[in-house]
């Protein structure tokens, strides 16, 4: 058997109601020398079943079983089984375009290039959407390259964060779903994939150690990769530990940097990652407070744990608040000066 050009890597868990979406949106790929490697983290409603039942339809699927660890374990497990001469990941809740896999399999074939990205279709919006509300965001206007040792450090950079005046929070998103990864490269470095249940972001991680040992990065003007926000979605739902999980992805991302960037490079955009952590983790905090009837008063108190915290005092009193856009900058005022209730205003009226 011929190495496949891409594996397709769909770490599965409790999707009924989205996994046949999304499986078939990669079965229908036109490029179809592909695997699709599903791995179903001891999911307990039907997600199981279906992935048997797609795999005994196509040859290019492969299924794994395993105890339940989370995505990041179940990726893991995944690509000790891939064959791809590419890697993609996909989310079981979410889909792709048909010609994703092919457009940017020969980007990288064209360019030579050891990772290509692309943007995302956000359905459903973000978190404070409508249902339907459907929004497309570009990342390269034209096919932009990263190959000296330089662009590569701000491309890793700009996965985190962003520069004050820059319209979003992360130049280049964090998430790797909407990339095309050289497997070869994954292997000889072995890369790994940390537990969300102990980082925030693993997927941010595992991109700033790729980044690390590639020689060159391709963006593209496309985006292929549907995104869909459901009410069960991580991003969304609400997690009493987020703020802890927050503290310790930072440092994990500045013991990263630290290698190889100069503080005086890096620390501007890790902290406008933290003010934007900050912006939602309190905005969170409030929306679950309306949800669930809880009193102002514990609500403030947690509110209080995030902005008087040492780190956001630092960056809320060194950061330049003024050069961020202007709903962002009304937020990070109303945490520099604990404006609690101000926060509570803003976050209603996004409802």
């Amino acid at each position: 058997m011929t190495q496949p050009k891409v594996s397709v890597i769909v770490p599965v868990y409790n999707a009924e109601k989205y996994l046949e979406r999304c499986i078939n949106s990669l079965v229908n790929q036109s490029l179809e020398d592909i695997e699709i490697i599903l791995t179903d983290d001891a999911s307990t409603d039907s997600s199981p079943q279906i992935c048997d039942e797609f795999a005994l339809k196509d040859p290019r699927i492969k299924v794994i079983h395993k105890f339940n660890e989370g995505a990041g374990m179940a990726r893991n497990a995944a690509l000790k089984i891939a064959s791809g001469e590419y890697i993609a990941f996909a989310d079981s809740d979410d889909f792709v375009d048909c010609d994703m896999l092919r457009i940017m399999y020969d980007t990288a074939q064209k360019y030579d290039s050891d990772l290509v990205m692309s943007g995302v279709v956000f359905v459903d919006g973000n978190m404070f959407s409508q249902q339907g509300d459907c929004t497309s965001k570009l990342y390269f206007d034209s096919d932009t390259h990263f190959e000296t040792p330089d662009e590569l450090k701000k491309l890793a950079m700009g996965i985190v964060g962003a520069l004050p005046d820059d319209e979003d929070d992360s130049k280049y998103g964090m998430s790797i779903w909407k990339n095309l990864f050289r497997h070869q490269i994954i292997k000889d470095n072995g890369l790994k994939f940390q537990s969300e249940r102990e980082f925030l972001s693993e997927d941010a991680l595992f991109m700033i150690d790729y980044i690390s040992c590639i020689s060159k990065a391709t963006g593209i003007a496309h985006a292929f990769y549907n995104y869909c926000r459901n009410e069960d979605s991580i991003s969304k739902s609400y997690k009493k530990d987020r703020f802890e999980k927050s503290l310790i992805f930072v440092g994990e991302v500045e013991k990263r940097f630290q290698k190889d960037i100069p503080p005086q490079e890096y620390q501007i955009y890790i902290d406008r990652f933290w003010q934007a952590l900050c912006r939602v983790l309190c905005s969170q905090e409030i929306m679950h407070a309306a949800d669930n009837n809880i009193k102002y008063a514990h609500l403030k108190a947690r509110l209080k744990a995030v902005c008087t915290h040492p780190l956001t005092v630092r960056v809320m009193n060194t950061y330049p608040i003024g050069k961020l856009p202007l709903k962002q900058r009304l937020f990070a005022y109303g945490i520099k000066r604990r404006l609690y209730y101000l926060l509570k205003v803003l976050v209603g009226l996004r409802r």
